[in-house]
């Protein structure tokens, strides 16, 4: 779990690290979006009073940011910086632990700039020390940065992080060393030694809706067969799809054909009809949608019949008025296309029904040109 500037933040607060103040004669105002580059993005900006920071945090809050809402805007003293160093702490495959990465020229930009990795055998203050010093930093600077980089690494391990990264770490004008800005990545799995309560977000890295956490209690309550994966879009076009690497390729089928996808999911490895009937709800639950496509490659070990039966549990209930095409195909495909074509007769569905006689990618094609017919009425 990626967390806000303001959230990493106040954990280092509580390990005694120093970030800006709140009060002071100047003030930059902050976006709090996961989102690189914020300043080139409008995200950062700058101001000599409080009343106009806030005013500017009002406006941010107003809008969008990369295209996403600004839920939180963090404001702080402008700090007078003197120099600015890049200091993070990650877990390294290679060497199987924890390594130190920094730079002696951080801020914006500092991916394009020289960046030293250590890898840590103590992790104690000396060891820092000689570290930051091989760097060829003066030894006054090496011993302060060294101090606070070991608060920063012990930070990193209490709280459990996969990433902790302050860039920048400044000196000021009063040769204080302060975390202007910084951001960190909690291992999920850890969850159960600390009292977290931060929203739950997604690979967007934006918290997550209603459906995408309603979908989610899926898998964690039943673990036969996939059904949880459940991401929203902005589009308007529901799917329903199936079967790894052609749930994907089925999205870019739809998106050329003009269709704009309201999610992504996918369900296989034979889930119980319980399972994707719930899928199903969560998908047909969004407001506006224009149409439905189910589809997905002929099945091995996934009994159609069983799943159909919650797909058409659903329908009953929806009663969608959109139209809506099916492709799918494997064991028990014959009864549950009966199922689906009484269903259809029941509740008078727009609905098309296909095998895998028809491609796959054509079943995008189907959908749209039965929307555009209904859009022409």
């Amino acid at each position: 779990m990626e967390l806000l500037e303001h959230e990493t933040k106040k954990i280092l607060e509580k390990h005694d690290i120093p970030t800006p103040s709140k009060d002071g004669e100047s003030f930059v105002v902050k976006a709090q979006i996961l989102e690189k580059n914020r300043k080139s993005k409008g995200g950062i900006k700058f101001a000599e009073s409080r009343k106009k920071a806030e005013r500017i945090a009002e406006d941010m809050k107003n809008g969008k940011l990369a295209g996403r809402k600004v839920e939180s805007v963090l404001i702080e003293e402008k700090v007078d910086i003197e120099h600015e160093y890049y200091i993070s702490f990650v877990y390294d495959t290679s060497t199987r632990g924890p390594v130190f990465l920094f730079s002696a020229d951080g801020g914006s930009g500092v991916e394009n700039r020289e960046i030293t990795k250590f890898k840590i055998e103590k992790g104690s203050k000396k060891e820092f020390t000689e570290k930051l010093r091989s760097a060829e930093l003066s030894d006054d600077i090496s011993d302060r940065l060294s101090i606070i980089t070991h608060l920063i690494f012990n930070v990193f391990l209490e709280e459990d992080a996969m990433m902790l990264e302050v860039n920048p770490l400044v000196l000021d004008s009063k040769k204080d060393l302060i975390a202007v800005d910084a951001k960190m990545e909690l291992d999920n799995d850890a969850s159960f030694r600390h009292n977290w309560s931060y929203p739950k977000r997604t690979a967007f890295k934006r918290e997550k809706t209603e459906r995408e956490i309603e979908a989610e209690k899926i898998d964690e309550e039943d673990h036969r067969g996939v059904a949880g994966k459940y991401v929203e879009l902005e589009g308007d076009i529901g799917m329903m799809l199936a079967g790894g690497g052609a749930s994907l390729t089925n999205m870019d089928s739809l998106i050329a054909y003009g269709g704009k996808p309201a999610n992504y999911t996918e369900y296989g490895g034979n889930p119980p009809t319980e399972k994707v009937y719930r899928l199903s709800k969560v998908i047909m639950s969004k407001p506006n949608l224009k149409g439905l496509l189910h589809v997905g490659g002929t099945a091995n070990n996934t009994d159609i019949y069983r799943t159909m039966r919650g797909f058409c549990q659903a329908l009953e209930e929806e009663e969608p008025e959109y139209p809506i095409v099916i492709r799918r195909d494997g064991p028990n495909a014959e009864k549950a296309f009966e199922l689906l074509e009484k269903t259809r007769e029941k509740l008078d569905l727009n609905m098309n029904l296909y095998r895998n006689d028809l491609p796959m990618t054509e079943s995008s094609k189907k959908l749209m040109d039965m929307i555009k017919s209904e859009d022409s009425l």
